[in-house]
């Protein structure tokens, strides 16, 4: 069985393979190629936390992705949300490979909004801006610059103003990073935007995305959670979710203005495997786009199984067991 990084995936992956396993995972699921279970938890009583199993098949990929949520973590100096992705044989069943869960979810995330900027933002794109500069932001930024190779700015916004500067040192080298004092700030006129907080009520006015913008939400995975403003997602001229389940059972994003009747009446079936399948495009300059997402198991298996045959044709990786 082999183990690896965060440092091996890094080697053997780029995020132009992520897009490409992404691309590939998407469509599968859209056309009824990939088989995701609801997600299992298991809450722990000796200590406060739960236990997270998203099991998923596509084609040959076949694996499950085990993340933990135990806060108290944090006073013993591990990480809250650990995360491994068990990748697993589909002929024989077995366990072929351990890899870094976190990084998996990181890069896979990100590939899904770069994916959705390639195929859907306008053309020529100069300007982005991103909200939200945890854990996930490094990943987004690439993926923005691989989505839109055009941008020559991006502006990046934090409620913690340390951490916008210093994500704006970090990386420096890749663009223009322009720390801005809010997220309207960041937004405004922006081509391009990706929201990544954990926000309860959205960050920015709808009236700051330029008509012709597009959005990716990628924040906004429970219910309770809202980080796009709803005149933003009810009111744009194409909607597009990662996978329709996920989005209508998780994104409060989409839950709350639903449960307030303002969708008036419009579908929402639109995935992000349609427009990689050429059934949904941009029709005008003008349309402000957008793509939510909360996550799906066919991107861990689908990506984790590049990453493995990479992995094993590079050399790369430790092999235990």
């Amino acid at each position: 069985m082999l183990y690896l990084t965060k440092q091996d995936m890094i080697n053997v992956f780029s995020m132009a393979d992520a897009f490409e396993a992404v691309s590939k995972a998407f469509a599968m699921y859209t056309s009824g190629e990939a088989e995701v279970p609801l997600r299992t938890g298991i809450h722990t009583r000796k200590v406060e936390g739960d236990a997270l199993f998203m099991p998923a098949m596509a084609g040959d990929a076949l694996g499950v992705k085990i993340v933990s949520v135990f806060l108290s973590n944090l006073k013993i100096g591990k990480p809250a949300t650990p995360a491994t992705m068990v990748v697993m044989d589909a002929s024989t069943g077995e366990v072929v490979c351990l890899m870094d869960g976190t990084y998996l979810t990181q890069i896979r995330t990100a590939a899904g909004a770069g994916l959705s900027m390639k195929l859907l933002a306008n053309k020529g794109a100069k300007t982005g801006a991103l909200i939200g500069l945890g854990g996930q932001a490094h990943c987004q930024l690439l993926a923005m610059l691989e989505g839109a190779p055009t941008l020559t700015e991006v502006r990046v916004f934090d409620v913690d103003p340390a951490r916008r500067e210093a994500f704006a040192k970090e990386h420096e080298g890749l663009v223009k990073i322009s720390p801005a004092s809010s997220a309207d700030e960041a937004v405004t006129d922006a081509d391009i935007i990706t929201t990544v907080t954990t926000a309860k009520k959205p960050v920015f006015k709808a009236q700051s995305v330029k008509r012709g913008a597009h959005v990716c939400g990628i924040g906004s995975y429970t219910p309770e959670m809202q980080e796009m403003p709803e005149e933003l997602v009810t009111g744009c001229d194409l909607l597009v979710f990662d996978t329709v389940d996920g989005v209508m059972s998780e994104a409060g994003d989409i839950l709350t203005p639903l449960g307030k009747g303002l969708f008036a009446g419009r579908e929402l079936n639109i995935e992000m495997g349609h427009v990689v399948l050429g059934k949904y495009r941009r029709q005008s300059k003008d349309w402000i786009t957008v793509y939510k997402a909360v996550g799906s198991g066919v991107m861990d298996v689908v990506a984790a199984a590049a990453i493995y045959e990479r992995a094993k044709a590079a050399g790369v990786g430790q092999f235990i067991g």
